[in-house]
């Protein structure tokens, strides 16, 4: 079965790691949304992290539908959703 990455921006919880990993889907990263800062400050991360999850899935959409899942009901506290090949 292929492998899917699923991204998304927003703020994981424990919880909602906890039945990512029940329903056996991988954190594969995180990065900051945006970065900012200046020549004396250095790079400073700031807006809500982008996550990268990957699991195998027949389809991109079923692969949306599958992390989207996971995590209800708190879909509402992530935007940005989208799957690709991984």
């Amino acid at each position: 079965m292929p492998v899917f990455a699923v991204r998304f921006k927003g703020m994981l919880t424990g919880d909602e790691r906890g039945r990512l990993a029940a329903a056996g889907i991988e954190l594969a990263g995180s990065k900051a949304s945006m970065r900012a800062g200046t020549a004396e400050t250095g790079t400073v991360a700031t807006g809500r992290p982008i996550y990268t999850v990957k699991l195998e899935s027949s389809s991109e959409q079923e692969a949306l539908a599958r992390v989207r899942g996971a995590i209800e009901p708190d879909t509402s506290n992530f935007s940005g959703w989208e799957a690709g090949p991984a």
